[in-house]
């Protein structure tokens, strides 16, 4: 009886730990189960933090929380502090924005002061301006050709009309239209009517005459003058040392009435005389 008995208490306290044993292994796995879903959102909140953090943060930020000076004596003699932006893209936008501040001479004593100092600079709205050229270069590529060939034709323009003025032989007035000779930095005599058609007509070789005037202008540069007799011109041309021409002045220019320097302009060369000839029957 005593043995039955024994037994049926070990039994008993089998069972209970056995019990034990399945309640502590549920409870050690339940919170493995919870709490990973915890620290999944635990990282998303901290990640968005970080990102508004960063999205939100100055361009400069000087910040000191607590500033105690017992006692400063400050000799300051011509002190200047620039902050500056320059930014600049092509020829569509520049900005120059700054501040600068300049002591030319100080002397300060600072005593028993606490203080809180905190700067913030922000330049977004300057990188939005800049951020949209580049997308709209981007869209539009052709914008940058574009501003190219308008600099390449204003240039052109310039040289054009500085050779007009350099290079301008004479006028004269020809069965109603207006005709101008032109040497061009090749030699070449160029006929304009009415500032539109324009004609090679002849050269300094054939149609002009060497004064003798020679002389070296540095550089292996050589100048010599020439004269162009149907409009009493005076020409300066520059050679190089190979003997191309490099640049081609005109001293004076004369022009005549109607009648004289048309004849002139005929007397002067076959070639000048036939486009002239040409002009006239072309006009009338």
């Amino acid at each position: 009886m005593m043995i039955t008995t024994t037994w049926r208490v070990l039994t008993a306290c089998m069972l209970v730990v056995g019990s034990i044993q399945q309640i502590a292994a549920q409870t050690a796995a339940s919170p493995t189960i919870t709490s990973a879903p915890q620290t999944n959102s635990t990282s998303r909140s901290s990640t968005g933090t970080s990102a508004e953090t960063l999205a939100s943060a100055p361009d400069v930020y000087l910040n000191v929380p607590t500033l105690h000076v017992g006692r400063i004596e400050l000799d300051v003699d011509n002190l200047n502090a620039d902050i500056n932006l320059n930014a600049k893209v092509a020829q569509l936008v520049s900005i120059n924005a700054g501040v600068q501040v300049g002591i030319n001479k100080v002397n300060l004593t600072i005593a028993d002061v606490d203080a809180e100092l905190e700067l913030v600079v922000r330049l977004g709205h300057l990188v939005d301006i800049v951020n949209r050229v580049f997308e709209s270069l981007d869209i539009n590529p052709s914008l940058i050709n574009t501003l190219n060939n308008v600099t390449s034709d204003v240039t052109g323009l310039l040289d054009e009309v500085v050779g007009e003025v350099d290079g301008l032989l004479g006028s004269i007035t020809q069965g109603g239209n207006n005709v101008r000779f032109v040497v061009d930095n090749l030699g070449n005599i160029v006929q304009t009517v009415n500032n539109s058609t324009s004609t090679i007509v002849g050269n300094y070789a054939q149609n002009m005459t060497f004064t003798g005037d020679s002389k070296s202008i540095g550089s292996g540069l050589t100048q010599k003058t020439y004269s162009y007799s149907p409009l009493k011109s005076l020409v300066d041309i520059v050679f190089n040392k190979a003997g191309q021409i490099v640049q081609a002045t005109v001293q004076k220019s004369g022009s005549g009435s109607s009648s004289s320097a048309s004849g002139s302009a005929t007397a002067s060369t076959s070639a000048t005389a036939s486009a002239s000839a040409a002009t006239g029957s072309g006009s009338t």
